[in-house]
């Protein structure tokens, strides 16, 4: 008798509440992360901002066929809420087309241009809109195994001549000179388009060339495209294996010593933790690319970042699917992330949490992710080629450039491609704004 009173009172205090109201579902695509990285995902976003709120669900999709899948649902007007791409060149065929919701008053309102650095965030705005958020800054740098160097007295080299010295003496023992490579992934090869680029002809020629007023074909773009062929012949990427090496591979080898360096952007710590552990996990370093020209500062830094998101136009759920991006911009969301998952989710914020308990890989990326924003904070940095150049010229830059390497196209015949390339995208307002550096 006392329960079915209780469950009747249970009953009538519910009804006077009124029914509760289910949640609106923010869904989100992804590539096809590793169980580990999809759990590391779910307990450092989507559980933290389901828990957040009363008023939306986060749901992640892992596609791994993501890029192609987003381009196809969200040009037909379809896809997730929030649209995943490879890098802000991608964003933009999507923005011109309509497809994406213009974010100036959610960066407003969440304060984001106060929060991230502004190099970074400047390649999502584009034709007079902010379209996407970049979660992840992405530096061309430097690995380095500190036992090998020390096994052999070579210092850190900070300068071309000292790093080709040590990369010869490598050589003379056997070693790679560096590791690297394209297997699986050719866009591996814009890596080095864009270290050559910034270092030999400079920031502030590539940003004259992207606003339209520069000469692809100069003889400071061929001497570029030239010293980089020239290291490719040297045996200076991977020597005769850079087909057939990938990250993982390179990695491996890097933490086996059989190479003192690995050429590759700061993203690459989320593969690292996979090799550098146990006896060798300190062993892991990373620093800028040594100085190619004098007349260049030290540290430069060419950056990017390595994917964006953005606000399909078509969401039901455009302020939820904000909400879900500012928490992405969060030094919390970037130091719950990074204790399982270094490198990848590298938040551009202008101050770069440090967590003091960190150690290995972890403390090695905290240490690189210091130095990459005070860099950028003063100046100097690069423009990397996969986030600012269109996607025509992109390509150019990815597989005309292995033409080079194996003497089917001569340096001057590919620089008058992106330069051609160049010309039709800036035509049809394709290329972003990109403001000049200030060092």
């Amino acid at each position: 008798m006392k329960s079915a009173l209780f469950a009747a009172l249970v009953s009538a205090t519910a009804l006077a509440a009124g029914p509760v109201l289910a949640k609106e579902k923010v869904t989100m695509w992804f590539w096809g992360a590793s169980p580990a990285y999809q759990q590391a995902l779910t307990d450092a976003l989507i559980t933290p901002f389901n828990a957040s709120q009363n008023d939306y669900e986060l749901a992640i999709e892992y596609r791994t066929s993501v890029d192609n899948d987003v381009r196809v649902a969200v040009m037909a007007g379809q896809g997730p809420d929030l649209v995943y791409t490879s890098g802000p060149a991608d964003v933009t065929p999507l923005a011109k087309a309509g497809r994406l919701a213009p974010m100036e008053d959610y960066a407003k309102k969440y304060g984001w241009e106060d929060r991230l650095l502004a190099p970074v965030l400047n390649t999502c705005k584009q034709m007079g809109h902010l379209y996407c958020l970049p979660p992840s800054v992405m530096a061309d740098g430097m690995y380095y195994n500190k036992a090998v160097l020390a096994e052999n007295g070579w210092q850190v080299p900070k300068t071309k001549d000292e790093l080709e010295a040590v990369m010869k003496a490598a050589q003379a023992k056997g070693l790679y000179a560096s590791v690297t490579g394209n297997s699986g992934w050719q866009p591996i090869n814009e890596n080095y388009s864009s270290i050559f680029l910034n270092q030999i002809v400079g920031p502030k020629y590539i940003q004259e060339l992207l606003s339209g007023k520069g000469d692809w074909s100069s003889p400071e773009m061929v001497a570029a495209i030239n010293e980089l062929d020239r290291w490719y012949k040297a045996g200076y990427l991977g020597g005769s294996d850079y087909f057939s090496l990938n990250f993982d591979s390179s990695l491996s080898l890097l933490q086996q010593k059989r190479s003192p360096f690995f050429f590759a952007p700061s993203f690459s710590y989320q593969w690292a933790v996979s090799y550098f552990k146990g006896a060798d996990i300190e062993n892991l370093g990373f620093t800028a690319f040594p100085n190619m020209n004098p007349m260049q500062p030290y540290p430069l830094y060419s950056i990017g970042s390595a994917f964006t998101y953005s606000i399909n136009a078509g969401s039901k759920v455009k302020d939820g699917a904000a909400m879900v991006l500012d928490m992405m911009m969060s030094p919390k969301f970037a130091t719950d992330i990074a204790k399982i998952w270094p490198g990848y989710w590298s938040i551009p914020l202008k101050d770069f949490p440090n967590d003091p308990s960190a150690t290995g890989i972890t403390r090695s990326y905290y240490d690189a992710m210091g130095n990459i924003t005070e860099a950028v904070k003063k100046g100097q940095y690069g423009y990397k080629i996969v986030a600012y150049f269109p996607p025509a010229t992109k390509d150019v830059f990815i597989q005309d450039l292995e033409a080079v390497w194996l003497d089917k196209e001569t340096s001057e015949e590919m620089l008058a491609k992106a330069g051609k390339a160049f010309e039709r995208e800036f035509r049809r307002g394709l290329v972003q704004d990109v403001a000049p550096p200030n060092f």
